[in-house]
């Protein structure tokens, strides 16, 4: 494990050239998982003593899609709104569904939780993807979202390979080692990466629902 350090694309991300970036992310309210709760503070306090930089209740998410050829200094008024209403277009055959989080997983860079099933997710990231290339084209972005997760914590220093182990087996003790989560929306962000607190924070640009029917997804 060693620290952690945000990506703008394939490249670092420079804070002093490119303060915020756009985003699509499901923005994961907590107040409204009370099971996912549980097992984050589970997993933070297994790791309470740990080199982690604990993501702080209010900004979990699920990265969908990142904006990272254009800083969103750069991004007008007009087109924030053409990049709206292009997520609202792509959201309208797309149903709210339930994913599994966990289990917990260390990582060279910190703690993450997995997801399943990928299938509603790739499909959510995939509309995503595509209400921004309507706006900006295919090369807007050279970021590779990779497996969808959920970010717990940042690492904040190297450690030794049996401290990693023993990192592992503590977070594999923690039960529950699984949550739901709903998914009914999508938000459209203007996230800032702090490399030296690491911490991911954003404003709120406009929060898409998903509209499709539930039933006929069923």
């Amino acid at each position: 494990m060693k620290p952690f350090t945000f990506q703008q694309g394939k490249d670092h991300w420079k804070a002093e050239s490119t303060p915020s970036l756009l985003h699509a992310y499901v923005a994961v309210e907590l107040g409204r998982q009370p099971e996912l709760s549980e097992l984050i503070r589970g997993v933070r306090e297994a790791t309470r003593d740990d080199p982690l930089i604990h993501v702080g209740d209010e900004w979990f998410h699920i990265t969908l899609y990142r904006l990272s050829q254009k800083p969103s200094s750069e991004i007008p008024e007009s087109e924030r709104q053409a990049i709206a209403a292009a997520l609202t277009e792509q959201m309208k055959t797309l149903a709210p569904f339930t994913i599994t989080v966990g289990s917990p997983l260390p990582y060279p860079s910190g703690l993450i939780f997995d997801l399943g099933p990928d299938e509603p997710l790739d499909d959510l990231r995939g509309a995503a993807t595509r209400a921004f290339e309507a706006v900006y084209g295919a090369d807007a972005t050279t970021y590779e979202s990779g497996v969808l997760h959920l970010t717990e914590s940042y690492a904040t220093a190297e450690v030794s390979m049996d401290h990693f182990h023993q990192i592992h087996r503590r977070v594999r003790r923690v039960r529950p080692s699984h949550a739901p989560l709903r998914v009914d929306s999508i938000a459209l962000v203007d996230v800032v990466a702090n490399n030296t607190e690491k911490t991911i924070t954003w404003d709120t640009l406009a929060t898409i629902p998903l509209l499709g029917d539930s039933r006929a997804a069923a």
